[in-house]
């Protein structure tokens, strides 16, 4: 079988980071209340890009527990990789209200810290005459449930080993749906989990059946567009996960590679978690009504180079540590101890 997590075998980084410049284009609209922009959430659907995020971390997260060599082992990798990333996007909106004058940031902290960014999205006085919103950085709140995703993964694995573990996830996906439909009245509760859990759930089936998705993959992709179409127009969500799941990984395991660039770095976490203080920078100084389609342009150079330096000054450094790390915990004990 293919090595379906070797870099150069796929396009997850680049889709990735496709996924992340969607969400760019979708929140540029609600930042800069711009009229010229206001049609890019039509093209550019950050919903739909969060729940192809979704589905590609139930791939490679089930995957990355599977390799782990302990509970600790797992943890500690998936702490490398959010949270360096994590911090240095909290510490880039204080740094931002203490150059604005804004200094209480306690509650914003506290929240961003323990992932609750709901408890606090906004610092007072920070951005409340932006043309569309004061929140700091309202791209966080997907972050939450990544977490949560790597909280309950080794429950899930635990009962995939003690069950049958295609009923398992299959009863998840379908629990997941119940949910998300039954709470339709509820559209900002309804987005929680459990009710992206039928993305993840996805991910991880075709992490399982490789072989599978390898071999049929491509007639699959056939039937998951043609389920997003009657979708589309039907408003059927039940059809919805499967399809944007099997679309997203056909993708990323499936169609040529192409490294763009990817071929440097994986640049898509930082552009999604910087991306969205850095509109409302671009906005608090006017630019958006001057002139909004240079402002965007401007905003996505800065948003480039922060994603450039977080990648190689924190992220990148974070990971080779545990990196560095799960290498000595795999050198074995010697024989006899050195004097």
């Amino acid at each position: 079988m293919k090595n379906a997590n070797a870099k150069r075998d796929n396009n997850f980084d680049i889709l990735r980071l496709t996924l992340a410049i969607v969400v760019v284009f979708f929140h540029s609209a609600l930042i800069s209340n711009s009229p010229s922009l206001a049609w890019l959430p039509n093209v550019f659907s950050g919903h739909l890009a969060v729940e192809g995020f979704f589905s590609i971390s139930g791939f490679l997260i089930l995957a990355s527990y599977e390799r782990s060599k302990s509970l600790k082992d797992y943890f500690w990798r998936r702490a490398g990789r959010i949270l360096p990333g994590y911090w240095l996007a909290t510490i880039f909106c204080l740094a931002i209200a203490f150059s604005s004058g804004c200094f209480h940031v306690g509650r914003f902290l506290f929240a961003n810290l323990t992932f609750a960014n709901f408890l606090q999205p906004s610092i007072p006085g920070l951005w409340d005459t932006n043309p569309g919103t004061n929140i700091v950085d309202g791209a966080l709140w997907t972050l939450k449930i990544e977490v949560m995703f790597y909280l309950v993964v080794p429950l899930i694995v635990w009962l995939c080993r003690k069950l049958r573990r295609d009923a398992v996830l299959w009863t998840l996906f379908a629990l997941s749906i119940a949910y998300r439909i039954g709470m339709a009245k509820h559209p900002s509760l309804a987005v929680q989990l459990p009710g992206q859990l039928s993305f993840f759930m996805i991910g991880g089936l075709i992490h399982y059946h490789q072989k599978l998705f390898y071999k049929y993959g491509r007639w699959m992709m056939a039937v998951a567009a043609a389920m997003f179409v009657v979708h589309t127009f039907t408003g059927w969500y039940v059809l919805r996960p499967a399809a944007v799941a099997v679309l997203t990984l056909g993708a990323a395991l499936l169609l040529p590679v192409v490294k763009g660039p990817a071929r440097w770095g994986d640049f898509s976490y930082s552009t999604y978690v910087l991306h969205w203080p850095i509109l409302q920078i671009v906005a608090a100084a006017g630019l958006f009504a001057l002139h909004p389609w240079g402002a965007l342009g401007l905003a996505f150079l800065m948003i480039a180079v922060g994603a450039v330096i977080s990648w190689f000054l924190v992220e990148k450094p974070a990971l080779d540590r545990v990196h560095a790390h799960a290498q000595r915990f795999k050198q074995p004990v010697p024989a006899v101890i050195p004097s």
